[in-house]
């Protein structure tokens, strides 16, 4: 067991006892909407699952994923039913692949291939995995869209209109009269138009792909089959950002320093008033319901230490009064831990 104590210690022992012991400007589609329901349970409470997009490498030991513009790579932990589909689709020699994923992180197990990494990515669904992709995070994330082979057709939703591409024909539009969106299934009708997009399995006959959706499209009488893919945008993006709080240990002021990177990994440094050397921690961070937001770190000066603190967003704070470490929960103070958001981001 890896206990902080004080000097060393940076909130929850500090601010206890001297042992061991804004919303965004424009908020989310339907369909993104359905994407971050509060529904997924880990042993330590419920989080968002949301969309993970990134480089993606398969192989015997070997299963990570590393997300669009970022070095940081997460061991990525699909279901075992999905994994023969995806074994399929993927190259040999440990080329990689684009990918899109739903899902959640935790962090990673103390042992094996995993073990080295600071988080897993528990997988919900498989948006899209191709090995023709590999320059797509170069490109903004696509919408929500369903295709189509003999006849080509593509159908893209912006908004609320549906515009359907076709070989040889000019493209068509519609505005979208209604839509029903659940779990494992999307239905948007329109006057002269319903698009069905069903949870399940899918490959493109013209490429070699998964995706995780499978459509059918009635348009103006005619039917029309094949795939589709949800909108790649992770909508979680509004808590990026740098927070920082100070607190008065009496001899010492500590100063909280937390970055949250659009990879969703997260770091924390801590500083002191009276020339203490700084401290920093490592980890992730996902949305856990409405104006909540939970900080994970995994590594506590380099070393394994598995650390919890479930913020509420309130007038551009974050604020917690608890920790949990290692499965002890501790109160932060009378006070708890508040912290301001800063700009831009300083890593």
């Amino acid at each position: 067991m890896i206990c902080r104590q004080l000097p060393l210690v940076p909130i929850a022992a500090a601010l206890l006892l001297a042992g061991c012991a804004s919303d965004p400007a424009t908020g989310p589609t339907p369909e993104e909407e359905a994407l971050t329901t509060p529904d997924v349970s880990t042993s330590s409470g419920k989080v968002q699952a949301f969309m993970l997009r990134g480089q993606v490498v398969f192989g015997h030991e070997s299963r990570s994923i590393q997300p669009c513009g970022s070095n940081q790579q997460y061991w990525l932990h699909l279901p075992a039913g999905d994994l023969p589909a995806a074994n399929a689709v993927a190259p040999r020699g440990y080329e990689p692949m684009y990918g899109e994923f739903i899902g959640y992180l935790e962090p990673a197990p103390e042992e094996g291939f995993a073990a080295s990494y600071n988080a897993r990515f528990n997988v919900k669904q498989i948006n899209l995995l191709a090995s023709e992709m590999n320059q797509a995070c170069q490109q903004p994330p696509r919408k929500t869209r369903a295709f189509g082979n003999e006849p080509g057709w593509t159908v893209e939703i912006a908004e609320d209109t549906v515009s359907l591409s076709r070989i040889s024909y000019p493209t068509q539009q519609q505005a979208i009269s209604s839509r029903d969106i659940r779990s494992g299934q999307q239905t948007y009708k329109g006057r002269d138009f319903t698009l069905t997009m069903t949870q399940a399995q899918c490959n493109d006959t013209m490429s070699d792909a998964l995706y995780g959706w499978q459509s059918t499209l009635i348009w103006q009488g005619t039917e029309y089959t094949g795939c589709a893919t949800l909108g790649a945008t992770d909508v979680t993006q509004h808590w990026v950002g740098q927070y920082q709080g100070h607190s008065d240990l009496g001899v010492t002021v500590l100063t909280t320093t937390l970055n949250l990177l659009p990879d969703h990994s997260a770091v924390t440094a801590y500083s002191y008033s009276d020339g203490q050397p700084g401290l920093s921690e490592k980890g992730f961070w996902q949305q856990a319901g409405h104006g909540k937001i939970k900080v994970t770190m995994a590594q506590y000066q380099g070393r394994r230490l598995i650390s919890e603190r479930l913020f509420t967003r309130e007038d551009g704070q974050l604020s917690t009064r608890q920790e949990v470490i290692n499965g002890e929960t501790y109160d932060l103070g009378e006070s708890g831990l508040t912290l301001d958001k800063l700009s831009p981001i300083q890593e």
